[in-house]
């Protein structure tokens, strides 16, 4: 067993704020608003307000957390919801034992490996590839099977107290907020420069994009999910998997050149895994194992930090923010090996053999942290042995509740309204997720990752991704949970809160607001927001780095625990409220 890790048993829309947009309550970023019986972070006010709900009717963080997400999908279809899938970490504090729930989206059963291969006269525009958009690209959807069996196994409450917030939601409309306007918007100038998608993808246009017109405050959406939520309410997950909504599903598919059965449905199961489980700074660290690449990047990004801290004298103390522009250039070199083993060796570990034990070894680690030089970058080969050929629906939810269980759970469509594709009966928005396979080798997807064979297309398989929920334990408590969404960089997002808090103490809001870097490897940019650019693009120009900026990196929400009491923080990135709420 590693000194460092033991191994147990393994997005995303673009996002609407600029940081210039932040609110201001970001002049103070302390903590201030403490909870005893619980608390929900969400990136959606309304969706938090049902977990709340829950929460307050008795029901434990996993309650509020199926709660939080049924209302999700009725909040922001566009990001995830009943059509996508997801992972759920969770924290059982009576047994002190944590858990993962892995209910990804799956290929359908004649899937086959070049099923994305163009053929001679294909010349399809980027947005409007196969895997991106229509049938083809839709993996059968996880959310329904995932949430059911957690609120079964592990919730306190009935699946009709749990569903009846999101079911109310729709009942009474709800007002689109500014990022919900602006994703909305996006769509709707796509569907302007291709007219032909207005009558492709009728339900999306009529449904979610109001026929053109933009959505404004004044103007309440009735979500059209609400006659299967409600049967959902009553049936279980059958009625989502089985009968008339499985059979308005596959047509619907279908219809739109894809290639899914009612026995893919029927016969979707989502899997109880044991999470990947590490060290950092006296903490244990759960989070999720493959398919999911989060778990195995962070937790190697952090044991290289905490391998070279060893290696000097000074550990830790050489660098007291990450503002340091020496400790920003070492934070990049780890993302960019961590990033360049997920592109050789990560795939669904029930079809291919991940080499875990290796990947998180202390020596692999120790081995990578003398690498790196602090003078300088690298060429781009030096960072894994696999070289590639050159070349956002995504939402997290954070739940504490009084008997200190914790839930950290992040779910998608894939990209924006996913394939767009929409059940015309009962306004499912499906997902796209087939792109996060390697769908066309040597290509990138989506977010621009390049993948090996190991995450390539086969039947029932899952695609590779980049959801990272998880949860921080010391000493037998859950203190963080944490996750986020923006695709791959969902991963940067998560460790580098997690630095912030638990490296340097932040509060929590601190934490979650702070400016942010991403790299992954391929493409050889690393990508600064704002603060970080000004401050320090410079620096890191002479020391080899492509340096770009951009706006925003990733909204992450978190809740912690302390003596003070439970804490929930949404990301000023993407949420208007950024407080969690409780009681």
């Amino acid at each position: 067993m590693h000194s460092w890790l033991r191994i147990l048993f393994y997005c995303c829309t673009p996002l609407a704020l600029s940081l210039g947009d932040l609110p201001a309550v970001n002049a103070d970023l302390t903590d201030d608003k403490w909870f005893s019986q619980g608390v929900v972070a969400a990136d959606h006010p309304l969706a938090a307000e049902a977990g709340l709900t829950i929460l307050k009717q008795g029901g434990n963080a996993v309650d509020a957390c199926v709660a939080t997400s049924f209302a999700l999908s009725v909040v922001r279809p566009g990001s995830c919801g009943i059509g996508g899938g997801g992972f759920m970490v969770v924290w059982l504090a009576e047994e002190e034992k944590a858990l993962v729930l892995d209910y990804r989206e799956t290929a359908p059963e004649h899937s086959r490996s070049n099923m994305f291969q163009p053929g001679p006269k294909e010349n399809h525009p980027d947005e409007l590839n196969p895997s991106r958009v229509g049938g083809l690209a839709v993996g059968i959807p996880g959310t329904v099977a995932g949430l059911c069996e957690a609120q079964q196994k592990y919730g306190k409450l009935t699946l009709q107290q749990v569903l009846a917030p999101a079911i109310e939601l729709c009942n009474q409309g709800i007002t689109v907020d500014h990022h919900a306007q602006a994703e909305q918007a996006d769509l709707i100038d796509l569907f302007t420069r291709h007219a032909g998608l207005r009558t492709r993808f009728e339900p999306l246009w009529k449904n979610y994009l109001n026929r053109g017109i933009p959505w404004t405050d004044n103007r309440p959406f009735h979500s059209p999910q609400k006659e299967v939520l409600e049967l959902i309410a009553q049936e279980g997950p059958n009625a989502f998997y089985t009968g008339p909504v499985a059979e308005a599903i596959v047509d619907t598919v279908r219809r739109s050149g894809g290639i899914m059965t009612l026995a893919d449905l029927k016969n979707y199961q989502p899997v109880e895994r044991q999470p990947l489980q590490g060290e950092f700074q006296n903490h244990t660290v759960y989070t999720m194992p493959p398919p999911s690449s989060g778990g195995i990047v962070i937790l190697q990004i952090l044991g290289t930090l905490e391998a070279y801290a060893q290696l000097h004298p000074e550990g830790w103390k050489q660098f007291a923010s990450i503002e340091d522009p020496l400790f920003l250039h070492l934070l990049v070199e780890a993302s960019k090996h961590a990033f360049a083993d997920r592109a050789r060796f990560l795939g669904d570990t029930d079809f291919v053999d991940v080499p875990l034990d290796d990947l998180l070894s202390t020596e692999r680690l120790q081995n990578r942290a003398k690498s790196i030089l602090m003078n300088g970058t690298k060429p781009l080969e030096s960072y894994g042995s696999f070289l590639p050929v050159e070349d956002a629906g995504t939402s997290h939810i954070s739940i504490m509740d009084q008997w200190g269980n914790a839930v950290a759970c992040t779910e998608t469509v894939n990209t924006q309204f996913g394939s767009l594709v929409v059940v015309p009966e009962y306004g499912i928005v499906l997902n796209n997720e087939m792109d996060d396979f390697a769908a066309v080798p040597g290509v990138p997807n989506a977010f621009g990752l390049i993948q090996s064979a190991a995450n390539s297309i086969e039947p029932g398989k899952k695609p590779l991704s980049s959801m990272s929920p998880t949860i921080m334990v010391k000493e037998g408590k859950a203190v963080l949970a944490v996750g986020g969404s923006g695709g791959p960089r969902i991963i940067s997002g998560t460790w580098q809160v997690i630095l912030h808090r638990v490296l340097w103490d932040e509060p929590i809001k601190q934490a979650v607001s702070s400016p942010r870097l991403h790299h992954q490897w391929i493409p050889n940019t690393l990508y600064l927001e704002p603060t970080l650019f000004t401050e320090h693009a410079a620096s890191l120009l002479t020391l080899g780095h492509d340096v770009k900026i951009r706006d925003i990196i990733t909204a992450v929400q978190a809740t912690v625990r302390t003596e003070e009491g439970m804490r929930g923080v949404n990301d000023p990135r993407k949420s208007e409220e950024v407080d969690g709420v409780g009681f």
